[in-house]
């Protein structure tokens, strides 16, 4: 930390890192970020919007920024706006977190802001009761406690919509006013979804195409009639793209699998995820999750063209993972921070477990899985520590890289040295190499100090006595640059939001679904 407190890249560090569920984590260094950086975490939270894959931060960093005092109106309405952009559940999320975050006194008096804005949430989605209607389809619980919490009446056109919710109809419960049975608004959403157990497949089918009926509310109204082939084909087409990703194994489960009509429209549908904004490490997990191979490669073309739609990580990477003895937890961050690069970059990535010698694997285009089946004989088992002989192969092969990972508890006692060889490397190929160390708990951190005594730069992602997730690790590493200073250009590029912009734009709005 230097004298005036966290530097950009310091910060962008220490948040991508937080542990996924636990948003208190961003706090105290999101705090002292946006108060000696208040304009560049104010484009973080922009940039974060648009590119982050993890929601918590989302949700956490503009409650953050509305814990700063005297934050300039522009960086506050920025905060603000970002957390209009939340769909209901997130939202309340936040409000529970800036009730926490009050509690510690920290908010100051910028409850009554949160307050206003969530009472202005709800009035802009009451005025346009369908839509309305089809949010508190998914989020009416939700809803509910937001308007309790802000002590806000529901207008009286979505009142029913409140009030009523298919469990009530679907259980015969008696949850009405006077303990009579709920009613619903005729031609309702409600009504449809209540009446779906009593329709006919293919009735069913059809009411759930044409209504857009979300595919968790329609499996949970159809019971055991969701198996029927006319209706699982119909839940493939109403599907939105995050939802056929999130949901392909349940599809699975429900006879796609064997169905050759049904895996046609899955293979079909796919087309929709691969031209959205379908979440590209979703996509990644759903892969893993799936035992078919033959799905498994479908969603790996659509994963293929969502790294292509995206920015990405320009150029060749150089994974370098320690493999001596007591480094398990290396090895096996090693092959996740390989698969999650080998998603993201756009060019070749190469995956070295070292001890006194490297063991080399060309991972490019491959996926979590895949490289884990091609490492599974690999283990920390090794002699020594050289995490300089990962490079000096790439050096004496004359291969050219334009990114480093180490990950490593930074333990080097064997030669060659990775500075020695990294300042060879960097003068025979004519630049300097942005290196990035995932350090995990084990030996003296010896790596760091050579680096930095010999002058070169080294990014640290700091993994000592964390819990180190699925979640945590991508974040990371998406953070990671071919050029030094680009990811910071790429931030503060990011323009800042305005309220009238997100109610306004229908583009915008629509990033909260």
């Amino acid at each position: 930390m230097n004298e005036k407190g966290l530097s950009k890249n310091e910060i962008i560090t220490q948040l991508a890192r937080s542990t996924h569920g636990k948003l208190e984590e961003y706090l105290t260094i999101g705090r002292e970020a946006a108060k000696t950086e208040p304009a560049f975490f104010a484009h973080l939270i922009a940039w974060n919007r648009q590119k982050g894959q993890v929601r918590d931060s989302k949700v956490a960093l503009p409650i953050v920024a509305l814990t700063t005092e005297a934050m300039d109106p522009e960086f506050t309405e920025n905060a603000l706006a970002h957390l209009t952009l939340l769909n209901p559940r997130l939202l309340l999320k936040a409000y529970h977190f800036a009730l926490d975050v009050r509690d510690k006194k920290l908010l100051g008096g910028r409850m009554g802001q949160l307050h206003r804005l969530i009472q202005g949430y709800l009035r802009n989605m009451e005025s346009n009761p369908p839509r309305f209607e089809r949010t508190a389809l998914q989020h009416r619980r939700v809803l509910m406690e937001m308007y309790r919490l802000t002590h806000t009446k529901p207008a009286d056109a979505i009142r029913p919509f409140i009030l009523s919710r298919p469990a009530d109809v679907l259980s015969k419960r008696k949850g009405g006013p006077g303990g009579k049975p709920m009613e619903y608004p005729k031609g309702s959403l409600f009504e449809a979804v209540a009446n779906l157990r009593n329709m006919s497949a293919l009735e069913a089918a059809g009411v759930i195409l044409t209504r857009k009926i979300p595919f968790l509310v329609a499996i949970g109204a159809l019971g055991d009639k969701a198996k029927d082939p006319d209706l699982v084909l119909a839940l493939i087409n109403a599907m939105s793209p995050n939802e056929l990703v999130n949901n392909t194994n349940m599809l699975d489960k429900l006879g796609m699998k064997n169905n050759s009509a049904l895996r046609g429209a899955y293979q079909a549908a796919l087309a929709k995820v691969s031209d959205s904004t379908a979440n590209l490490l979703k996509t990644t997990r759903a892969i893993e999750n799936l035992e078919d191979e033959e799905l498994q490669q479908q969603l790996r073309s659509v994963q293929e063209k969502q790294i292509q739609k995206s920015v990405g990580i320009e150029g060749n990477w150089l994974v370098l993972g320690d493999r001596s003895p007591s480094m398990k937890y290396s090895v096996e961050v090693a092959k996740e921070v390989a698969g999650t690069l080998a998603k993201m970059v756009k060019g070749k990535v190469w995956l070295i477990f070292f001890d006194q010698s490297p063991m080399t694997v060309d991972v490019t285009g491959l996926s979590l899985d895949q490289i884990k089946k091609a490492t599974r004989h690999i283990t920390a088992d090794g002699n020594g520590t050289s995490i300089g002989c990962g490079l000096a192969r790439m050096l004496d092969e004359n291969i050219e890289v334009d990114g480093i990972a180490v990950v490593s508890d930074g333990g080097e006692n064997w030669p060659p040295y990775f500075h020695d060889v990294y300042g060879r490397y960097c003068k025979k190929f004519e630049k300097e190499v942005p290196t990035y160390l995932y350090l995990t708990n084990g030996d003296v951190d010896r790596f760091s100090v050579n680096m930095r005594g010999a002058g070169h730069d080294l990014q640290t992602f700091d993994l000592r006595d964390k819990t180190t997730d699925f979640y945590s690790l991508p974040n990371l590493v998406q953070t990671m640059r071919a050029s030094r200073y680009s990811l910071l250009d790429e931030i503060l590029g990011t323009p800042l939001l305005k309220l009238a912009d997100v109610y306004k734009n229908p583009e915008l709005k629509s990033v909260s679904a």
